[in-house]
């Protein structure tokens, strides 16, 4: 990660650092043994955020001959969730590279903020599955939510 997408990450418990938004909440399954949402769980809001924006932002098709892949996500809990509660999962761009971009993620439960999560994808091709360049129009989608763009 470069050192301009690591800076914007201390925002990430901010909800105005994002202005791309997915609603979400907590099921009864998502709990643990103790009462509060197992951690898995966050990995699943995190998903739900990240699938919408890439439909959004033109990034994900079914069928489409490019496709994005998690190389790595990292998840900071940072308060307890239960049931039955409402979510908004926030997602902005931390970073643009070359063949790969990093997503950060706000998961709050009303102004609080539960968790933060950063996830590095690479740009492949579906067929080859091999690691491809990032093109002008998928690097213009993304940098419409890059987060210094946002103040973040």
């Amino acid at each position: 990660m470069s050192e301009d997408a690591a800076a914007p990450v201390s925002a990430g418990s901010d909800p105005a650092a994002y202005r791309f938004w997915v609603p979400e909440h907590v099921r009864f399954a998502d709990l643990d043994l103790i009462g509060h949402v197992n951690n898995k769980a966050y990995a699943t809001y995190a998903e739900s955020g990240r699938a919408a924006f890439l439909r959004h932002i033109g990034l994900w098709r079914p069928d489409a001959a490019r496709q994005s892949v998690v190389v790595r996500l990292q998840i900071d809990y940072r308060q307890e969730l239960h049931y039955p509660a409402e979510l908004r999962i926030g997602v902005r761009v931390l970073d643009i590279g070359r063949r790969s971009f990093t997503l950060g993620l706000g998961i709050f439960h009303g102004e609080r903020c539960a968790a933060t999560v950063v996830t590095v994808f690479a740009r492949v091709d579906a067929r080859t599955r091999r690691a491809v360049e990032l093109d002008d129009a998928e690097r213009a989608a993304l940098g419409e939510y890059r987060a210094h763009a946002l103040g973040g």
